[in-house]
C-alpha cells in the first residue's frame, strides 16, 4: 500500500512540470496569433510625458509636433500612445476623438488637452497639474495598497502563532495550576 501511494507521488510529481510547461506553450501561442504585445505602461511614465508635453508647448512647439517630439522620447508605451494620438489629429480627428486612441491611464492628460483646445487657452500650465493629479492618485493607490498588504501579512501571522503561542505556553500553565489544585 505504502509503495502504491510513493509510486503515486512520485507520478503526479513527474507530470506537474509538464502541464505547467504546456500552459506556458499555450500562452506563447495565444500571444504569437493575437494582436502584438501592448508595452506596458506606468503612471509615472504618463506623467512625465505630460511634463515632457507642457514643456514643449511651453517652447512654443504646435500640440502635433510636441506630441510626436515627445513620443520620441518617452517610454515605449507612452511614445505608442501618443503617436496614435497624433496620427489622430494629423488625419483631422478633434482632440476628443484623438484621445480616445490612447490608453486609459492618459485620463487627465486627455482632459487637460480637451479643456485647453475648447477654450483656447494654454494648456501647459494645465498639464502640469494633470501629471502632478496623475502623481498623488498613484501615491494615494500605492499607500492604500501597502496598508492592504500589512493586514494581509498579519493575518496569517496571528493565525500560525496564536494557537503555537497557547499551546506552548497557555495550556501547560493552566496544566500545572489545575493539577496543583486537584492535589
Amino acid at each position: 500500500m505504502s509503495l502504491l501511494v510513493v509510486a503515486l507521488v512520485v507520478v503526479a510529481v513527474g507530470m506537474w512540470p509538464g502541464q505547467a510547461a504546456r500552459v506556458r506553450w499555450l500562452r506563447r501561442e495565444v500571444q504569437v496569433q493575437g494582436d502584438p504585445p501592448v508595452s506596458a505602461l506606468t503612471v509615472d511614465e504618463v506623467a512625465d510625458a505630460s511634463v515632457l508635453l507642457a514643456l514643449a508647448l511651453q517652447s512654443g512647439r504646435g500640440m502635433v509636433q510636441a506630441l510626436e517630439e515627445v513620443a520620441g522620447v518617452s517610454a515605449e508605451g507612452a511614445g505608442e500612445d501618443l503617436r496614435r494620438v497624433a496620427a489622430a489629429l494629423r488625419w483631422g480627428r478633434s482632440m476628443s476623438q484623438a484621445w480616445t486612441y490612447a490608453r486609459r491611464v492618459w485620463g487627465p492628460t486627455a482632459t487637460a488637452f480637451v479643456v485647453a483646445d475648447a477654450v483656447g487657452a494654454p494648456s501647459a500650465s494645465v498639464l502640469l497639474d494633470a501629471a502632478a493629479s496623475l502623481r498623488d492618485a498613484e501615491a494615494r493607490r500605492l499607500e492604500e495598497a501597502g496598508g492592504k498588504a500589512a493586514v494581509m501579512l498579519v493575518l496569517p501571522l496571528g493565525l500560525c502563532f496564536l494557537p503555537a503561542f497557547i499551546a506552548t505556553a497557555v495550556i501547560p500553565v493552566v496544566a500545572v495550576l489545575v493539577g496543583t489544585q486537584l492535589s
